[in-house]
Protein backbone atom coordinates (compact mmCIF):
# COMPACT_ATOMS: atom_id res chain seq x y z
CA UNK A 1 0.00 0.00 0.00
CA UNK A 2 1.82 3.28 -1.01
CA UNK A 3 2.45 5.85 1.34
CA UNK A 4 -0.48 8.28 0.47
CA UNK A 5 -2.72 5.76 1.87
CA UNK A 6 -2.07 6.87 5.13
CA UNK A 7 -4.37 10.45 4.22
CA UNK A 8 -7.49 8.41 3.83
CA UNK A 9 -7.20 7.64 7.51
CA UNK A 10 -6.38 11.54 7.75
CA UNK A 11 -9.41 12.10 5.77
CA UNK A 12 -11.37 10.40 7.77
CA UNK A 13 -10.55 10.69 11.21
CA UNK A 14 -10.94 14.68 10.55
CA UNK A 15 -14.18 14.22 9.23
CA UNK A 16 -15.75 12.71 12.01
CA UNK A 17 -14.12 14.71 14.38
CA UNK A 18 -16.09 17.74 12.76
CA UNK A 19 -19.01 15.96 13.15
CA UNK A 20 -19.33 15.71 9.65
CA UNK A 21 -21.53 12.59 7.03
CA UNK A 22 -19.55 11.20 4.66
CA UNK A 23 -22.47 12.35 1.78
CA UNK A 24 -21.58 15.99 3.43
CA UNK A 25 -17.89 15.96 2.60
CA UNK A 26 -18.67 14.51 -0.40
CA UNK A 27 -20.85 16.72 -1.64
CA UNK A 28 -18.86 19.32 -0.08
CA UNK A 29 -15.38 18.31 -2.25
CA UNK A 30 -17.42 17.89 -5.61
CA UNK A 31 -17.07 14.01 -5.52
CA UNK A 32 -19.38 11.19 -5.05
CA UNK A 33 -20.10 9.47 -1.87
CA UNK A 34 -18.46 5.98 -3.23
CA UNK A 35 -15.51 7.56 -4.16
CA UNK A 36 -14.76 9.16 -0.70
CA UNK A 37 -15.53 6.17 1.01
CA UNK A 38 -12.75 4.55 -1.04
CA UNK A 39 -10.38 7.29 -0.63
CA UNK A 40 -11.35 7.01 3.39
CA UNK A 41 -10.35 3.30 3.72
CA UNK A 42 -7.22 3.80 2.07
CA UNK A 43 -8.45 2.06 -1.18
CA UNK A 44 -7.74 5.35 -4.04
CA UNK A 45 -5.11 7.66 -4.53
CA UNK A 46 -5.72 11.18 -3.87
CA UNK A 47 -4.70 13.52 -6.38
CA UNK A 48 -3.94 17.35 -5.77
CA UNK A 49 -6.92 18.76 -6.80
CA UNK A 50 -8.93 16.34 -4.92
CA UNK A 51 -6.93 16.93 -1.41
CA UNK A 52 -6.87 20.77 -2.32
CA UNK A 53 -10.91 20.30 -2.21
CA UNK A 54 -11.12 17.64 0.64
CA UNK A 55 -8.70 20.39 2.70
CA UNK A 56 -11.13 22.83 2.34
CA UNK A 57 -14.44 21.47 2.82
CA UNK A 58 -12.55 20.28 6.17
CA UNK A 59 -11.10 23.64 7.27
CA UNK A 60 -7.31 22.37 7.24
CA UNK A 61 -4.12 23.01 5.26
CA UNK A 62 -3.55 20.17 2.62
CA UNK A 63 -0.43 19.73 3.86
CA UNK A 64 -2.22 17.96 7.32
CA UNK A 65 -3.49 15.47 5.11
CA UNK A 66 -0.63 14.28 3.52
CA UNK A 67 1.66 11.46 4.80
CA UNK A 68 4.32 13.09 7.15
CA UNK A 69 6.14 11.75 10.04
CA UNK A 70 4.16 8.57 10.43
CA UNK A 71 6.56 7.78 6.82
CA UNK A 72 9.15 7.11 9.88
CA UNK A 73 7.02 4.89 11.96
CA UNK A 74 5.93 2.79 9.07
CA UNK A 75 9.61 2.26 8.64
CA UNK A 76 10.01 1.67 12.02
CA UNK A 77 7.16 -1.09 12.38
CA UNK A 78 8.33 -2.75 9.37
CA UNK A 79 12.03 -3.13 10.95
CA UNK A 80 10.27 -4.54 14.26
CA UNK A 81 9.05 -7.03 11.89
CA UNK A 82 11.63 -7.82 10.36
CA UNK A 83 14.25 -8.44 13.36
CA UNK A 84 11.57 -10.28 14.93
CA UNK A 85 11.65 -13.09 12.41
CA UNK A 86 8.35 -11.71 10.46
CA UNK A 87 6.01 -12.15 13.50
CA UNK A 88 2.40 -10.31 12.27
CA UNK A 89 4.34 -10.67 8.27
CA UNK A 90 0.43 -11.29 7.88
CA UNK A 91 -0.81 -7.84 8.75
CA UNK A 92 2.29 -6.00 7.61
CA UNK A 93 0.02 -4.46 4.73
CA UNK A 94 -2.06 -2.86 6.76
CA UNK A 95 0.70 -1.05 8.74
CA UNK A 96 -0.15 2.12 6.73
CA UNK A 97 -3.69 2.03 7.87
CA UNK A 98 -2.84 1.30 11.55
CA UNK A 99 -0.32 4.37 11.99
CA UNK A 100 -2.92 6.91 9.97
CA UNK A 101 -5.64 5.69 12.67
CA UNK A 102 -3.59 5.34 15.53
CA UNK A 103 -0.09 7.50 15.76
CA UNK A 104 -0.03 7.31 19.00
CA UNK A 105 0.22 3.31 19.36
CA UNK A 106 2.32 3.23 16.28
CA UNK A 107 5.05 5.75 18.10
CA UNK A 108 5.10 3.74 21.54
CA UNK A 109 5.39 0.39 19.46
CA UNK A 110 8.28 1.49 17.57
CA UNK A 111 9.74 3.33 20.75
CA UNK A 112 9.58 0.19 22.77
CA UNK A 113 11.04 -1.55 20.05
CA UNK A 114 13.99 0.66 20.40
CA UNK A 115 14.13 0.58 23.98
CA UNK A 116 14.20 -3.80 23.07
CA UNK A 117 16.75 -3.06 20.74
CA UNK A 118 18.79 -0.74 23.02
CA UNK A 119 18.42 -3.28 26.21
CA UNK A 120 19.63 -6.02 24.08
CA UNK A 121 22.52 -4.53 22.96
CA UNK A 122 23.42 -3.95 26.64
CA UNK A 123 22.91 -7.51 27.73
CA UNK A 124 25.31 -8.60 24.68
CA UNK A 125 28.10 -6.19 26.03
CA UNK A 126 27.85 -7.21 29.19
CA UNK A 127 27.96 -10.96 28.52
CA UNK A 128 31.20 -10.25 26.36
CA UNK A 129 32.59 -8.13 29.45
CA UNK A 130 31.56 -11.07 31.82
CA UNK A 131 33.77 -13.42 29.59
CA UNK A 132 37.07 -10.82 28.76
CA UNK A 133 36.72 -8.39 31.19
CA UNK A 134 39.81 -9.37 34.21
CA UNK A 135 39.01 -6.92 36.36
CA UNK A 136 35.14 -7.76 36.57
CA UNK A 137 35.92 -11.47 36.65
CA UNK A 138 38.14 -10.90 39.57
CA UNK A 139 35.63 -8.25 41.57
CA UNK A 140 32.95 -10.76 41.23
CA UNK A 141 35.43 -13.92 42.33
CA UNK A 142 35.68 -11.05 45.41
CA UNK A 143 32.30 -10.63 46.10
CA UNK A 144 31.51 -14.34 45.94
CA UNK A 145 34.31 -15.60 48.46
CA UNK A 146 33.19 -12.91 50.93
CA UNK A 147 29.54 -14.18 50.85
CA UNK A 148 30.66 -17.72 51.62
CA UNK A 149 32.65 -17.06 54.21
CA UNK A 150 30.37 -14.99 55.86
CA UNK A 151 27.41 -17.93 55.17
CA UNK A 152 29.55 -20.55 56.68
CA UNK A 153 30.95 -18.82 60.42
CA UNK A 154 27.52 -17.66 60.32
CA UNK A 155 26.37 -21.29 60.22
CA UNK A 156 28.71 -22.41 62.80
CA UNK A 157 27.76 -19.80 65.13
CA UNK A 158 23.86 -20.55 64.32
CA UNK A 159 24.00 -24.67 64.41
CA UNK A 160 26.86 -24.95 67.11
CA UNK A 161 25.28 -24.49 71.08
CA UNK A 162 28.73 -25.31 72.96
CA UNK A 163 31.42 -22.64 71.41
CA UNK A 164 34.42 -22.38 73.36
CA UNK A 165 34.21 -18.49 74.34
CA UNK A 166 37.41 -17.80 72.86
CA UNK A 167 36.35 -19.42 69.43
CA UNK A 168 33.26 -17.76 69.84
CA UNK A 169 34.83 -14.24 69.83
CA UNK A 170 37.15 -15.46 66.74
CA UNK A 171 34.41 -16.28 64.44
CA UNK A 172 32.99 -12.84 65.24
CA UNK A 173 35.55 -11.21 64.50
CA UNK A 174 36.58 -13.11 61.01
CA UNK A 175 32.21 -12.30 60.53
CA UNK A 176 33.12 -8.75 60.80
CA UNK A 177 35.85 -8.56 58.87
CA UNK A 178 34.38 -10.51 56.16
CA UNK A 179 31.18 -8.58 56.43
CA UNK A 180 33.15 -5.79 55.82
CA UNK A 181 34.90 -7.12 53.09
CA UNK A 182 31.83 -7.92 51.01
CA UNK A 183 30.29 -4.15 51.79
CA UNK A 184 33.34 -2.87 50.19
CA UNK A 185 33.81 -5.60 47.32
CA UNK A 186 30.13 -4.98 46.78
CA UNK A 187 30.30 -1.19 46.13
CA UNK A 188 33.23 -1.39 44.35
CA UNK A 189 31.40 -3.64 41.52
CA UNK A 190 28.19 -1.29 41.67
CA UNK A 191 30.16 1.44 41.11
CA UNK A 192 32.35 -0.38 38.30
CA UNK A 193 29.54 -1.17 36.13
CA UNK A 194 27.00 2.24 36.95
CA UNK A 195 30.50 3.92 35.52
CA UNK A 196 30.99 1.19 32.33
CA UNK A 197 27.09 0.85 31.70
CA UNK A 198 26.84 5.09 31.36
CA UNK A 199 29.74 4.68 28.66
CA UNK A 200 28.18 1.61 27.17
CA UNK A 201 24.82 3.35 26.60
CA UNK A 202 26.99 6.82 25.08
CA UNK A 203 28.81 3.64 22.70
CA UNK A 204 26.11 2.11 22.02
CA UNK A 205 23.64 4.92 20.93
CA UNK A 206 24.55 5.66 17.26
CA UNK A 207 23.72 9.66 16.21
CA UNK A 208 20.53 8.38 14.43
CA UNK A 209 19.14 7.23 17.31
CA UNK A 210 19.60 9.84 19.50
CA UNK A 211 17.69 12.25 17.33
CA UNK A 212 14.89 9.56 16.64
CA UNK A 213 14.74 8.89 20.72
CA UNK A 214 14.72 13.07 21.02
CA UNK A 215 11.87 13.49 18.11
CA UNK A 216 9.75 10.13 19.73
CA UNK A 217 10.06 12.08 23.24
CA UNK A 218 8.45 15.43 21.34
CA UNK A 219 5.57 13.37 19.96
CA UNK A 220 7.25 13.79 16.33
CA UNK A 221 6.68 17.35 16.27
CA UNK A 222 8.15 20.54 16.47
CA UNK A 223 6.52 23.46 17.01
CA UNK A 224 9.30 25.64 17.41
CA UNK A 225 10.15 24.96 13.81
CA UNK A 226 6.41 25.83 12.81
CA UNK A 227 6.17 29.40 14.53
CA UNK A 228 9.44 30.01 12.41
CA UNK A 229 11.92 30.25 15.67
CA UNK A 230 14.35 26.93 15.11
CA UNK A 231 17.14 28.78 17.10
CA UNK A 232 15.06 27.95 20.71
CA UNK A 233 15.96 24.22 19.33
CA UNK A 234 19.88 24.90 19.77
CA UNK A 235 20.60 24.00 23.09
CA UNK A 236 18.55 20.81 22.96
CA UNK A 237 20.01 19.19 19.65
CA UNK A 238 23.60 20.35 21.67
CA UNK A 239 22.81 18.05 24.38
CA UNK A 240 22.39 15.19 22.41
Amino acid sequence: MPMMALTGSRVREKRLALGMRQAELARAAGVSASYLNLIEHNRRRIGAEVLGRLARALGVEAQLLEAGDEGVLIEDLRGAVAETGGAGAAELDRVEDFVGRFPGWAGLLAAQHRRVTQLERSVNALNDRLTHDSYLSQALHEVLSAVSSVRSTAAILAETEDIDPVWRARFHGNLHVDSERLAVGAEALVAYLDGSEAAEEQSIAAPQEEVEAWLAARGWHLPELEAGDPAVLEPEIAGL
